[in-house]
């Protein structure tokens, strides 16, 4: 039997859905995916794509030249990805299935740049100073990590708000931390998305970015 050829989902508000209802990328390239592209152009060592899902960032990488580690859960993105790039490209391009942090290891001092955009929310917050920990560890002198994620006040999850507020005035590690994405979520996008996630402000993400030096 002829097997059916892989499709994305359409393009719906400029975004695209994942296949395996883990949130939305976007058709095209934000600023903070726009300078992952460029950096890695530049970059002295190969870099990673971390939750790539289509070819959003790791194809626009590779027409500048890069080495690409492309990486995520769902290995039919992956499948998609590779049947877009340029023929010309494949040989720079490696596919890692499996999730942060626990599937994925590189030597130390390995990596030139690594993205993760609008990922990282979907790692449950007691793994998140182990990832933060690790991908410094891979980069190398100079290296460069490109970080965009989701925020308590997106309007996805306006309703959270509230008890975000209330869950900072009580002091607790991970304020942001929905462990029920449907109970606060708009329907029409809670859908297409996991069961948790962890929003960050910059509160959060300061205390990841200065914590996971402490890790050994």
């Amino acid at each position: 039997m002829k097997q059916t050829p892989l499709k994305r989902p359409p393009v719906k508000d400029n975004l695209i859905s994942t296949l395996n209802k883990m949130g939305y990328i976007l058709a095209k390239p934000e600023t903070l995916n726009q300078a992952f592209i460029d950096f890695a152009g530049i970059a002295e060592a190969p870099v990673l794509d971390i939750g790539s899902a289509y070819e959003v960032a790791t194809i626009p990488a590779l027409k500048k030249g890069a080495v690409v580690i492309a990486n995520d859960l769902d290995k039919c993105h992956l499948q998609l990805l590779k049947s877009q790039a340029p023929v010309s490209s494949l040989e720079r391009l490696r596919l890692q299935p499996g999730r942060m942090p626990d599937d994925l290891d590189f030597p130390e001092g390995s990596l030139g740049a690594v993205l993760a955009s609008r990922v990282l929310n979907f790692i449950h917050p007691t793994k998140l100073e182990e990832c933060f920990h690790l991908i410094f560890r891979w980069l190398k002198k100079g290296g460069q990590f490109f970080y965009l994620g989701g925020s308590p006040w997106s309007g996805t999850y306006y309703r959270f708000i509230p008890q975000y507020e209330k869950n900072k005035q009580d002091n607790k590690l991970w304020p942001g931390f929905i462990e029920h994405i449907k109970d606060y979520a708009s329907p029409e996008r809670a859908v297409n998305l996991p069961e948790f996630v962890t929003l960050l402000d910059k509160d959060e993400v300061k205390h990841l970015m200065t914590h996971r030096q402490d890790l050994k």
